[in-house]
């Protein structure tokens, strides 16, 4: 029995809990995601006279570089261009981001082409024409970005407010998939789109930081080496799970506990001064979601409305951006702590919530004492192969997990997310390993959450590794150019020493022994 016991104690946080927890939680998503699957191809179609007007708001800080293909994918929506409206909020930008957003403004209703007037899309070039709806750009200062959200909501007129990042591309008929699920359920109030990480947003630039086009003058997509295509298809692989899947199953339930920044809806009566975007913590829209669930409003998930988000391929970047989601996540969830476990909110508040913090939060410290603590269970009598066995069951479990889900949403995927799930066949073997190191980037979030002021961008291992070893570089010349100083002045202070007392000594000793001789030869 005390063995058993041992064995729980040990493994039962990596390879036990995952099982009773995460296995039977894929089962569960699988099967209701299969159900509402069924029922969605029954929907009746929407014309476009019973469609709602749409804002789409833009916030942007110093965003040049990716902002004309956003909005090029604005322009190219099947949508009634009548009812479409889209306000960019420049956040203090001083790269130039309000200069080519002002070039789409001005070239509205016209021919003219802006800027690069293309963009990339499911690995295809696609050329826009002309905008014939209205586009606006409002100069906010640089507040933040929740403070540009709701600068942009004050100013839009529609009656469904949609807000993506300015670095996605949308798909064809994303706006018309968020606006038909929005007439399709009345009682719908806020919804976030399906994210989709997609490698080939990613543009060629040159040494200058301008787009590579080809000889047609469609733009070059980049070139990724072998790390990076690693993370691109990690988080391909993993927003698939995660959207697909969970933001499926959470829909279902009322469940959802953040709405995506990428892409968010909204019924223009469900954001009031009351009810809005704050800076109060680095994860504003886990912040509004709580307030949506606080109110009542149904927060669900529009699986058609398809977001293509450029894949972070280095593992600084990936650190800030888990390190920040992490941090987002416990904050919002002290802001909100009297939410935990009560029944006032359903599911969400009762169950969600506390499982949340539970599995992502209190079970992540055994998790990372483990980790270390494998390596010296030998030098306390525990056998190697028992060791070797578990960890090998452990990413045997975690990797036939990643490949049901991949699986699951492999079959109810469309054409082109199908043939990319194809091309990460390899990827799904090192995905176990992926998200162990990731974990830790989380984790660091919470220590960060505890010990450091917020901040929305912060140095990765890799940067601050590459910054000690440059300051360790520095400080060894500085001590080698000190000990040289050193040494060089002692040699000047010998010399001067030398040509002050020792060579008139050395003179006069030179000057009796010469005198010494001579008495001799005379004597």
């Amino acid at each position: 029995m005390s063995s058993l016991w041992t064995f729980v104690l040990i493994w039962g946080v990596w390879l036990i809990t995952p099982i009773l927890v995460d296995g039977i939680e894929a089962i569960g998503r699988l099967v209701i995601v299969r159900r509402k699957e069924t029922k969605r191809r029954r929907q009746r179609l929407i014309e476009n006279y019973e469609l709602p007007s749409v804002t789409l708001i833009v916030p942007a800080h110093n965003e040049a570089e990716v902002i004309d293909r956003c909005l090029n994918s604005i322009k190219a929506q099947d949508y009634p261009s009548d009812k479409l409206e889209v306000v960019v909020v420049d956040d203090g930008s001083t790269d130039g981001t309000a200069d080519r957003v002002q070039e789409h403004v001005d070239a509205c209703g016209n021919d003219t082409a802006t800027g690069t007037n293309g963009f990339r899309l499911r690995g295809e070039p696609i050329k826009v024409g002309a905008f014939r709806g209205n586009l606006t750009l409002i100069k906010n200062g640089h507040e933040g970005k929740a403070h540009a959200l709701n600068a942009g909501i004050r100013a839009s007129s529609g009656e469904i407010v949609m807000n993506i990042d300015s670095d996605v591309v949308l798909a064809f008929d994303a706006v018309r998939q968020i606006a038909e699920a929005f007439v399709r359920n009345p009682k719908l109030g806020a919804a976030t789109g399906n994210i989709e990480v997609d490698w080939d947003v990613l543009e060629a630039r040159d040494e200058n930081g301008n787009i590579v086009l080809d000889a047609s003058g469609n733009i070059v997509p980049m070139s990724l080496n072998a790390t990076q295509r690693f993370l691109a298809k990690s988080q391909f692989l993993e927003y698939l799970a995660s959207f697909d899947l969970g933001r499926r199953a959470q829909s279902l339930n009322n469940t959802i506990y953040t709405l995506a920044g990428a892409c968010s809806a909204f019924r223009r009566d469900v954001l009031t001064d009351d009810c809005c975007y704050t800076n109060a913590t680095v994860s504003e829209d886990t912040a509004l979601t709580f307030d949506l669930h606080k109110r009542g409003v149904r927060v669900g998930f529009v699986h058609g409305a398809k977001v293509y988000l450029e894949p972070v391929v280095d593992w600084d970047g990936l650190y800030a951006q888990r390190v920040r989601w992490a941090r987002g996540q416990l904050e919002v969830c002290g802001v909100n702590e009297s939410m935990v476990g009560r029944s006032d909110n359903g599911s969400f508040s009762r169950f969600t919530l506390p499982k949340m913090l539970l599995f992502d939060h209190t079970l992540a410290f055994p998790r990372l004492i483990w980790a270390p603590l494998i390596m010296f269970f030998p030098m306390i009598g525990y056998p190697w192969r028992i060791i070797i066995f578990a960890v090998i069951a452990l990413y045997v479990f975690y990797l036939a997990l990643e490949i049901v889900n991949t699986l699951a949403v492999y079959s109810i995927a469309d054409d082109h997310t199908k043939s990319r799930i194809e091309q990460c066949g390899w990827t799904l073997l090192g995905l176990p390993i992926y998200r162990f190191v990731v974990f830790h980037f989380r984790f660091s979030g919470f220590l960060v959450t505890l010990t450091e002021e917020q901040q929305w961008t912060m140095s990765g291992p890799m940067q601050t590794t590459r910054g000690d070893l440059r300051s360790l570089r520095l400080r060894s010349i500085e001590i080698a150019s000190s000990m040289f100083a050193v040494a060089s002045a002692s040699v000047v202070r010998l010399a001067r020493f030398a040509a002050t007392v020792l060579a008139p000594l050395l003179f006069s000793f030179v000057i009796i022994l010469r005198w010494i001789d001579s008495m001799r030869r005379n004597g």
